[in-house]
């Protein structure tokens, strides 16, 4: 795609919330391959007994990252918007 058509990438920082049957999953390398993002895992927490979460960042396109979260969405992952483009501090509850 020429310099000119590019679609701008913007960074969102998510939590993710996964149930006990999806800690498992390769989710992160899911929204790399399919979804073309570029993932930063700030922190986690899983527990293959009673599930887990992620903070992360995701970088990617506007249309990419709203497909990868509908995609998170479909598989029982709950998330949640921490911050945009880092314009707010991280909150860990």
């Amino acid at each position: 795609m020429p310099v000119e058509q590019q679609e701008a990438f913007e960074t969102i920082r998510v939590q993710l919330n996964f149930p006990l049957e999806r800690v498992k999953e390769p989710i992160v390398y899911r929204l790399v391959k399919d979804f073309d993002l570029i993932p930063n895992i700030r922190r986690a927490n899983i527990d293959p007994h009673i599930g887990g979460f992620v903070f992360l960042e995701l970088t990617g396109s506007s249309a990419q990252l709203h497909r990868a979260i509908e995609f998170l969405k479909e598989q029982g992952i709950t998330v949640s918007t921490i911050g945009v483009n880092g314009a707010e501090e991280w909150v860990v509850g």
